[in-house]
């Protein structure tokens, strides 16, 4: 099925350009939402589309997720020249050191822990994500109102910690001692490549963040090119229905492009 025209012209365009970033989501985006996070798998066609385009001259690729650097690379098999972003854009793959947290850090995260298990008892069904920077509740699978209860119970907790960050996704709280942003890692990236434009793509309140930053973005805000997957309020440029329709704007970007 082609391409909305509006959405397939800003593609051409966009590919049109000399040097560009572009970057996705991984859940909900590159890969549907699962109840088992570490079951979850990337579409047909949308890894082979991203390897392709970063291949090409001027063009380079970066998966963006909340997910932790070592899962991320495990799920989507990404190997360089692909970029990966995680843990909400405090770990990055082209940094030796990876995550440094400090003693205050460590020592908020142990008491998370603690405080956590305790969470997970009293509202059976709850898994709780361990992370380099944080730790995430996950309520997907649950009946609405336990879903609803254990996800504010986790944000209240997280709430009592003045140190803690909380991010709300799609079932899921994520509390974070150390926090970036999608947003503002994406844009000091595309600073630090010194592109003519970023794409982005999501589906999640993370991503709307994000789309937010890229608009506000003066170096690249005339040529970004950003897309929501799926339904929801959004601050993006443009929509498509599903992770299958995302392919298709990466397939259409690396025709253009000349890639095949």
């Amino acid at each position: 099925m082609p391409l909305p025209a509006q959405l397939s012209d800003a593609v051409h365009r966009f590919a049109a350009l000399p040097s560009i970033l572009v970057a996705t989501d991984f859940d909900g985006a590159l890969a549907p939402l699962v109840l088992d996070p570490m079951e979850s798998r990337p579409v047909q066609g949308g890894m082979e589309s991203l390897v392709a385009l970063a291949a090409l001259p001027g063009t380079v690729v970066a998966l963006v997720s909340g997910r932790a650097l070592e899962p991320l690379r495990q799920l989507t098999g990404a190997e360089d020249p692909l970029l990966l972003i995680g843990s909400h854009g405090a770990e990055e793959s082209w940094l030796p050191d990876g995550l440094a947290l400090d003693d205050t850090q460590r020592a908020l995260l142990h008491d998370l822990d603690a405080e956590l298990v305790d969470l997970a008892a009293d509202h059976p069904g709850t898994r709780v994500e361990v992370k380099p920077a944080g730790r995430v509740v996950h309520a997907r699978g649950l009946a609405p109102e336990a879903s609803t209860a254990a996800l504010d119970a986790a944000t209240a907790l997280g709430a009592r910690h003045t140190g803690v960050v909380l991010t709300p996704g799609k079932e899921v709280v994520e509390l974070a001692v150390a926090h970036v942003g999608k947003g503002v890692a994406l844009v000091r990236l595309a600073e630090e490549l010194g592109v003519d434009a970023v794409f982005y793509a999501g589906d999640d309140t993370t991503d709307e963040q994000a789309f937010v930053a890229l608009a506000e973005d003066h170096g690249h805000a005339a040529h970004r090119l950003t897309v929501r997957v799926g339904e929801g309020g959004t601050a993006a440029q443009h929509r498509v229905a599903d992770e299958h329709e995302l392919v298709e704007v990466f397939q259409a970007m690396l025709a253009a492009r000349g890639g095949r």
